[in-house]
């Protein structure tokens, strides 16, 4: 097995290693693991009988786009001119990008960015690049060659953002948010941003205007948008009971649109990804109108299908084991009273992500032992819960944010023999989420048929 140094220094993108033979006569899934760190198809072996469904998202077959299909969409811009035109006669440029919690495949867009950009008169020392991401914790050099790609990190210069410090007024938001943003992006001549989009809890999809509030907000702004804008109550499902992702009827987004308007973003790409972390759906231009069309897209293309009475949940946290504690809702999808949940997280930096906001409001049980012990079951119908990682570090069973009766196991045959315990015979349904960190389930928008004025 290599060693963590050299899975550090992983490969940046999306081929996979291949996957080993599975063993004559054997029951095995295949998935992809390692995001970031080269990239895996890493074989599961279950006991011969069990039945094994993957419960893939609808878009799975979807084709990665080719370098000549991004430029088309950089060039062709919805809801605004051409990012060549928006650049001439500039000097400086800043673009913002997300972090290694995001797969978005940015080395494969900043290129066809940046040659907009050349082609414009800018020179390279004077395009710079700008980590959005929020309230996580700041990137280093490796990652950041990661997402960017080598060439780019040696061309142009990167600053972290400073969410205490360096910050542009933008004045107070009609929620009542003192807006506050990155001075050097505020201060550049052209300012871009690039980000995917993936299901969030706050403002319905990530990507478009929470680049800026979370993404290169300050911590006061950050915190207000977060705690103090109340989201209007309504119904959460329509008439069908397909939940609802509200990209506009949402206090908290509409703050973000706000201050994506105030910093003044002229130019935006927008990524839907595939199930190998590659480009599948681009669409470039207006911050706001660019994030919504290419949401009309996501929500089909990453839409699953739950499973339904399942015995063993399997739940593989690729591409997003970063945030390793979004995952275990995941086991609630399906699974039978008295069955059992697996979650994988084939990550060598495992859950890595220090969220400085959460952990401003961690602290309830006046220490760190007391604050562990205070956690509440959350899988109370489940006969276990078990979290496969052969990276798997004890800090990673104390996050506030797991089922404290997860145990962890970093062997996947001890997994087998934990499982085995449980379900007895050969005929157990074990139900596959493959990508997990991005898979979400049949949803609609709130986005009406027109697109709304955003301006």
């Amino acid at each position: 097995m290599a060693s963590r140094r050299e899975f550090l220094a992983g490969a940046v993108a999306g081929t996979a290693a291949g996957a080993a033979a599975p063993r004559s006569g054997s029951n095995a899934v295949t998935l992809r693991t390692h995001e970031w760190f080269g990239d895996k198809l890493e074989t599961f072996e279950f006991p011969k009988g069990w039945q094994i469904t993957r419960y893939d998202m609808k878009g799975v077959n979807a084709p990665a786009l080719s370098s000549e299909q991004i430029r088309a969409a950089i060039h062709n811009p919805v809801g605004a001119t051409r990012l060549q035109e928006i650049a001439a006669g500039k000097k400086t440029a800043a673009i913002a990008f997300d972090d290694l919690t995001r797969p978005t495949p940015t080395y494969l867009i900043a290129p066809h960015v940046v040659d907009e950009l050349r082609a414009a008169g800018l020179k390279d020392e004077n395009i710079l690049f700008v980590t959005a991401y929020g309230c996580h914790y700041q990137m280093n050099g490796l990652e950041v060659a990661k997402k960017l790609g080598q060439e780019t990190v040696a061309r142009h210069p990167w600053i972290n953002h400073n969410i205490w410090e360096n910050h542009a007024d933008l004045g107070v938001s009609k929620a009542g948010n003192h807006l506050a943003a990155n001075v050097y992006y505020y201060k550049a001549d052209v300012k871009i941003t690039i980000s995917g989009l993936k299901a969030h809890g706050t403002p319905g999809y990530g990507g478009g205007p929470k680049a800026i509030l979370p993404g290169i907000s300050s911590m006061k702004a950050i915190r207000y948008m977060h705690q103090e804008i109340k989201r209007a109550r309504k119904p959460r499902a329509d008439a069908n009971g397909v939940p609802i992702f509200y990209l506009w009827d949402n206090e908290q987004r509409q703050d973000m649109i706000e201050a994506a308007r105030r910093i003044g973003v002229d130019f935006t790409v927008q990524c839907v990804y595939g199930h190998e972390r590659q480009a599948v759906h681009v669409v470039a231009g207006d911050v706001v109108k660019a994030h919504h069309q290419a949401a009309r897209y996501a929500v089909s293309h990453l839409a699953t299908e739950y499973a339904t009475n399942a015995d063993v949940i399997v739940v593989n946290a690729y591409p997003k084991g970063a945030q390793l504690h979004e995952h275990f809702g995941w086991g609630n999808r399906g699974l039978k009273s008295g069955g059992s949940v697996v979650v994988v997280n084939q990550n060598p930096m495992g859950e890595y992500v220090w969220h400085y906001l959460d952990e401003a409001g961690f602290n309830k049980g006046g220490s760190y032992f007391g604050q562990r012990d205070t956690r509440k079951r959350r899988y109370p119908e489940a006969s276990q819960v078990l979290l496969y990682s052969e990276y798997l570090q004890a800090r990673e069973l104390d996050h506030p944010y797991f089922p404290p009766e997860a145990v962890g196991m970093r062997r996947w045959d001890d997994v087998i023999q934990a499982l085995k315990k449980t379900h007895k015979g050969d005929s157990v349904s074990v139900a596959v989420y493959p990508y997990a960190g991005i898979q979400h389930g049949i949803a609609t928008l709130d986005l009406p048929g027109h697109e709304p004025d955003a301006s």
